[in-house]
């Protein structure tokens, strides 16, 4: 399915679909592994200290590679600081904490959201039409979204509750982000994109960071926890980061939102082998849930994002 909708999104010669896909499953596992990293590094790491280090490494290394001098015009470069807003600030600072505070295939498997709130968005921008199939799956995988929330409110705790939260509203800020800086991707190289969002959002988060920073008890993080942050700096971040904007400028948003299904899989195999988690009745039956309204709003026949 997903090879067709490349296809029909006119992908360059150039660049075959394989490529595409093959990059857009290297981005789901790299933020399947970022689950249980950074689930391990936060154990020393206080969430905002480390999602700030995450956006300054990422933007120190952004400067070290090859940079692309693309120039950025006023109208750009305003449109660039909302993209940084929406998928660097707000979507580290959400989900970092959030996961923090729940667990990681919950985590996961509201991250799957993402697909339908990029549609959900793409209606009302006027780039896809509304349907009652398509309203119909946002409808069932918002139910399960919910699900999700209550049943860590229920048989969690108030902190996991609060933590689902956040990756529901991570995800609607990142689907924003995809929707909204496709056009920019058709335009700019990846690079020019993505280097110029962290460094903004570098100075963006400081006032977010500043305060857990002075608390944070430097002496005391080992350097597993160091590793950790390494790690993800290069590969969820950086790399993922570059390969997405990459894959975005040749698939459709929805398709590039839609390998998001990979990480729930991926994250709760990990989670349960490094992390002792487990899969309870009531998140698994959401996630079903999850899964079929993504597909139902999103099948061949019925998306028509961005055409």
């Amino acid at each position: 399915m997903l090879s067709n909708d490349l296809s029909d999104s006119g992908l360059s010669t150039q660049h075959s679909a394989l490529r595409v896909h093959t990059a857009l499953f290297t981005v789901a596992t790299l933020f399947s592994l970022n689950y249980i990293v950074s689930k391990v590094a936060m154990i020393s790491f206080s969430p905002l200290t480390f999602a700030y280090l995450r956006v300054v490494g990422a933007a120190i290394l952004l400067h070290v590679v090859p940079r692309d001098r693309t120039p950025i015009d006023r109208g750009d470069a305003w449109r660039l600081a909302g993209f940084a807003f929406l998928g660097v600030v707000i979507n580290q600072t959400l989900f970092l904490t959030g996961l923090s505070l729940t667990s990681a295939h919950s985590a996961a498997i509201l991250i799957t959201t993402i697909p339908v709130f990029t549609l959900a968005a793409a209606i009302a921008l006027g780039r896809e039409d509304a349907t009652a199939r398509k309203i119909a799956g946002i409808a069932l995988a918002a139910v399960g979204a919910l699900l999700v929330v209550g049943g860590e409110g229920f048989d969690g705790s108030p902190r996991a509750m609060l933590g689902s939260l956040m990756i529901v509203a991570n995800s609607l800020s990142y689907s924003l982000y995809l929707v909204l800086s496709k056009p920019m991707m058709l335009r700019l190289p990846a690079r020019r994109v993505v280097s110029r969002m962290f460094d903004i959002a570098a100075v963006a988060m400081m006032p977010i960071a500043i305060v857990p920073m002075m608390r944070q008890p430097w002496t005391a993080i080992p350097p597993r926890a160091w590793l950790g942050l390494l790690l993800v700096i290069a590969g969820p971040t950086v790399a993922a980061y570059l390969m997405n904007a990459w894959a975005l400028r040749y698939a459709d948003s929805s398709v590039v939102a839609a390998y998001v299904y990979v990480q729930p899989v991926l994250a709760t195999v990990l989670a349960a082998v490094f992390l002792g988690e487990s899969l309870r009745p009531l998140i698994a039956v959401a996630a079903l849930m999850i899964f079929a309204g993504v597909y139902l709003a999103g099948s061949k026949e019925t998306r028509n994002v961005e055409r």
